[in-house]
């Protein structure tokens, strides 16, 4: 998936699809399935990063989405 079709996939989402939990999960190729709430979309860096909750990025992987989140917030507010 490329950021195009990332973007053309939560364009129009149903509105039941918008609220809830999201949970990322990583299947490793020793068969480990890994589960985590810690997901951030990082668009300039074309990446989704998940953070295991056991692991010390989890905290700041968390914190770095939520700025994510201010910074979005704050450039709709300038645009409108």
């Amino acid at each position: 998936m490329n950021k195009q079709e990332l973007v053309e996939v939560f364009k129009d989402l149903h509105p039941e699809d918008t609220s809830g939990e999201i949970i990322g999960e990583v299947y490793l190729d020793d068969g480990t399935k890994i589960q985590t709430d810690s997901i951030r979309i990082d668009m300039d860096g074309g990446r989704i990063i998940l953070a295991s909750k056991k692991s010390n990025m989890h905290a700041i992987n968390n914190k770095n989405w939520i700025q994510e989140l201010i910074f979005y917030k704050n450039k709709k507010l300038k645009s409108a």
